[in-house]
């Protein structure tokens, strides 16, 4: 008797079993990766977490009807148990390597948000805290993106383990109440959630994205579209031939959304209809009768290798992400080589975690008799990942505190205030510094690195009876040359300015000019039309426009001086000055490194000087460098960031400023 039943039950779970949907989670997980790495023609690989979404609705739903069916009722301690055994130890682990790792690659500025990432990934509440600070899952720039950042969806779908049951346990309190059947009440209650959650996506797509994106209560629509799968009879079939059919378009439609939908195309909304479809009409095509096998296109995905990748697509999930993101910020690089290869080693961490871990202790004989264990074991587990979480948010916010003073020279900028505004001829407002009244007038022109310097320069005046007239704009070259931003963008209002800087300089007739920009231009030097230029070209036109520039100046003024552009450094030095253990000392820049970076236009500069005698030109390179360049003068931070240098040390250089002004006016 006994015999018979085994055999029973033998059979009732083999056709239970379904390769094909085991081999449907390749094609989630594929293009996920690919989308992450930065693989070409994957631009919709994200809609792969709503392929597993749809999975596991369907699943678990059925596993949960299934245990209706035979027992009368839903054991939530034993169904939440599987699911931590599946899901915690895998994820802790992941959490465990992954959080050291970034702590000693990222910047101490991140530890903070590292170890709240981290804890909330333990909890699997991160979807909220990624929806409250607007994560912006698809951005590009690898430096940013939290290396958790993929739990998210490990959140949405762990609280729908919690919630579907409850859900199968009302049905079935209703159901017995109304004397009528589960599924037809569930029949229900899934069609209500659909047609409430989808509204909600779609409303929230387009007032909170970022809500809609991460959040359960738009995307569990999802989890019931597949609920109404299991729902379905198994007598309800259809031919063969119309089965695999719709395995084939379902296929097509998913690939094709894979490969055509735009990163920047809204979602979840109308567009997650596409892969939510594709998937149910997969899993629907797959089913088959108990006594029949699988349609062939069923049989393609429950191939041994899809059922291999399939079974390790979860570990793969949680490694892959941290393994693309680190190693973009290892390697400064968002190369597609690198992050593939990435995303190919994380492979290798998912066969070991699966293999090692995921698997034994999922099966584990003390865990799986001993709900009190798997629970006890899991939270433990859990606790000592808070700890090291904790500790990281506790470092990040001792490196918050010693970071603030350098948020405070960031703050302390030279702004536009001025002394005074007076209004010239051409009706534009000056804003003139130092002594207003006095008689002897200097023009300071140029970029921000001109106002880098307008506070001192407004002090030294007013000790020497000196007033200063300052005109500059950011990314503005004083000489009259059109640049683009790093970002190809023009500075916007910069020719007008430039015009209207030379007519006032043209109405005052100042004692003197002095002439301070930005000598790192040179890859970005346009054409009056915006063309490009190669790199002799633009050298050339600096070089002429340096010299137009200067002849037009002396003939409006008696005398011209020029502030050189200040050493460079291609880091920012207060993220290295608040590394664990880091000097002034250790942040210092070699010379030759931080004055490489304005060399070629300054060697360009100085040929157009050549031809002028200009009544002063100062430098900085020999006060701030002698074998380095110093990022701390004493106390006093020099820069405001990697290439300004901070109004507190400016303000240092009074003195000698006051010496500059006395020989700039003669």
């Amino acid at each position: 008797m006994s015999q018979v039943h085994s055999n029973k039950t033998s059979a009732r779970h083999a056709s239970w079993f379904r390769g094909d949907i085991n081999g449907l989670r390749v094609l989630a997980i594929g293009p996920v990766v690919a989308f992450h790495a930065g693989f070409p023609g994957f631009s919709g690989g994200f809609i792969g977490v709503d392929v597993f979404y749809v999975i596991s609705g369907f699943l678990i739903t059925t596993n949960l009807l299934r245990e209706v069916e035979a027992t009368g009722r839903v054991d939530v301690g034993q169904f939440w148990a599987k699911r931590v055994r599946r899901l915690v130890p895998a994820s802790v682990l992941m959490i465990l390597v992954t959080l050291p790792l970034a702590l000693w690659i990222l910047s101490p500025l991140q530890w903070s948000t590292l170890g709240r990432d981290a804890g909330s990934a333990l909890l699997y509440v991160s979807n909220f805290v990624f929806s409250q600070q607007a994560t912006d899952y698809f951005a590009v720039d690898l430096g940013d993106p939290s290396p958790f950042l993929h739990t998210w969806s490990l959140g949405v779908e762990e609280q729908f383990y919690v919630l579907w049951p409850l859900l199968i346990i009302a049905a079935g309190v209703i159901a017995r109440r109304r004397g009528v059947s589960i599924p037809r009440v569930l029949l229900i209650a899934f069609s209500v959630t659909i047609l409430v959650s989808f509204v909600l996506a779609l409303i929230w797509t387009r007032t909170a994205p970022s809500a809609a994106f991460y959040l359960l209560p738009s995307r569990a629509w999802e989890f019931a579209a597949a609920g109404l799968l299991a729902l379905l009879p198994v007598r309800f079939l259809g031919p063969k031939f119309l089965r695999a059919s719709m395995v084939i378009v379902g296929a097509v439609v998913l690939l094709g959304t894979v490969v055509l939908l735009p990163e920047a195309t809204p979602f979840p909304g109308f567009a997650a209809l596409l892969p939510v479809g594709a998937t149910m009409l997969i899993i629907l095509g797959g089913r088959r009768g108990s006594n029949e096998t699988p349609a062939w296109p069923s049989r393609a995905l429950a191939i041994a290798p899809m059922q291999w990748v399939g079974t390790l697509s979860y570990s793969w999930y949680l490694w892959h992400w941290p393994f693309i993101v680190l190693a973009g910020v290892a390697f400064s690089t968002e190369s597609t080589r690198v992050l593939s290869l990435a995303a190919i080693a994380s492979f290798g961490a998912a066969i070991v975690t699966y293999y090692l871990v995921e698997n034994p202790i999922r099966f584990s004989p003390a865990l799986t008799h001993s709900l009190k264990r798997t629970f006890i074991s899991a939270g433990a587990v859990t606790v000592v990942g808070l700890l090291v979480a904790g500790g990281a948010v506790v470092q990040g916010s001792i490196t918050d505190e010693r970071y603030a003073v350098f948020q405070q020279v960031r703050g302390d900028i030279s702004g536009r205030d001025c002394d005074r505004e007076t209004t010239v001829v051409l009706g534009t407002n000056l804003c003139e510094m130092g002594d207003v009244d006095s008689p002897i007038t200097v023009v300071l022109v140029g970029d921000s690195h001109a106002g880098q310097w307008k506070d001192a320069l407004a002090e030294a005046a007013k000790q020497e009876n000196i007033r200063v007239v300052v005109r500059w704009l950011t990314a503005c070259a004083a000489i009259g040359v059109d640049t683009v931003s790093t970002r190809g963008d023009f500075t916007e209002g910069c020719p007008p300015f430039v015009e209207k800087t030379r007519a006032i300089i043209k109405e005052l007739e100042p004692d003197a000019i002095l002439i301070s920009q930005a000598e790192a231009y040179d890859g970005r030097i346009v054409d009056p039309q915006g063309g490009e230029l190669d790199l002799p070209a633009q050298l050339d036109l600096w070089r002429t426009s340096y010299d137009s520039t200067l002849t037009m100046f002396e003939e409006w003024s008696p005398r011209v001086g020029v502030i050189q552009d200040n050493p460079r450094l291609d880091y920012d030095p207060s993220t290295c000055l608040v590394e664990p253990n880091a000097t002034a000392e250790s942040c210092a820049s070699p010379r030759e490194e931080a004055l490489d970076a304005t060399a070629v236009l300054q060697k360009v500069a100085k040929e157009a000087i050549a031809g002028h005698d200009l009544a002063v030109f100062y430098t900085t390179n020999d006060t701030l460098c002698d074998d380095v360049c110093k990022v701390m003068d004493g106390d006093v931070p020099v820069y405001r960031d990697f290439n300004h240098l901070s109004r507190q040390w400016t303000m240092t250089q009074v003195p000698d400023l006051r010496k500059m002004l006395v020989s700039l006016v003669g």
